[in-house]
């Protein structure tokens, strides 16, 4: 076959992802910032971006997604590691049920997850209260506080996300090779020694990848905020994803919602070029080749 018939054949089969990439891709980002940079009468405008500096409430958005942000992001990496590396040493028979068990909250749908916790969080009915009745504990308005509704919606993404970060970790445990840790026990290494020495930098990649990505995925959170608390009490639980939301679809002003969407995109993109820049993230998910190739 000529190489002017290879191409053509080449063209005919990838046209299908072509035309996807355009019309899921490149014709929405086209229209976002043609919204974003234009007013009511399509006539161009920086009006929208202006409006953000004296917007009260994006300033209150911004700083709920950093605390939604930076708390999810420790509770979940925290538990989803220390849990794989528990059940990693753990050789009981009953390992398989509990991978997957751990493994449930990500089978669920994130609506049905929501729902969840809005029981187990009710003041009058939910489990949490009623079990910690029993240390003294008066009932908890978890998700009407001003106070505490941040942090229920917190936990409620920490439970939903971690087995997230433990499905990667364990699997960057698994590719530890035996004969390290053999190793390590000849030369009298306690555990702590060689989960430092051994075990961390051996899972890097994993690690880094498992940042990343539960990161990206906490940034673009929307759900659970608005089945939980819509954004309440008041504007305690308003985050940049759902204010866009609001904006958009509530008020209805939808250019000054594609500005806000182009500024959510604009600090994701960020995000993630600062972690290429300082971490191997590239070579761990083998783009560095790719480029190189």
């Amino acid at each position: 076959m000529r190489r002017g018939q290879q191409l053509k054949v080449g063209l005919v089969l990838a046209l299908p992802i072509i035309i996807y990439f355009f019309c899921f891709f490149v014709y929405p980002l086209f229209t976002l910032f043609q919204g974003a940079f234009t007013n009511g009468a399509n006539v161009f405008t920086l009006d929208n971006f202006r409006s953000m500096l004296t917007d009260s409430i994006l300033k209150i958005a911004l700083v709920n997604t950093a605390y939604y942000f930076l708390g999810s992001v420790v509770v979940e990496f925290s538990v989803g590691f220390g849990i794989a590396v528990l059940l990693y040493n753990y050789t009981g028979r009953l390992k398989p049920i509990f991978r997957t068990a751990i493994f449930l909250p990500l089978m669920a749908s994130p609506v049905v997850i929501g729902l969840m916790w809005l029981l187990i969080l009710n003041t009058n009915y939910g489990p949490l209260d009623y079990f910690l009745s029993f240390f003294g504990v008066p009932p908890l308005d978890w998700l009407g506080s001003q106070a505490l509704a941040m942090p229920s919606l917190i936990m409620a993404n920490g439970w939903e996300y971690s087995p997230f970060v433990f499905l990667i970790i364990y699997a960057g445990l698994q590719t530890v090779p035996q004969q390290l840790y053999e190793a390590a026990s000849v030369d009298g290494l306690t555990r702590l020694q060689t989960f430092r020495f051994i075990t961390l930098p051996s899972i890097r990649p994993s690690i880094v990848v498992a940042f990343l990505l539960n990161a990206i995925g906490v940034l673009k959170g929307f759900d659970l905020v608005y089945v939980l608390t819509n954004g309440g009490p008041g504007y305690a639980t308003y985050i940049l994803s759902f204010y866009t939301y609001v904006v958009g679809f509530s008020f209805f002003e939808t250019h000054y919602a594609s500005a806000l969407a182009l500024l959510f995109l604009v600090i994701i993109g960020a995000f993630v070029f600062v972690m290429l820049k300082f971490t191997a993230v590239e070579e761990y998910l083998g783009l560095k080749r790719l480029k190189e190739e």
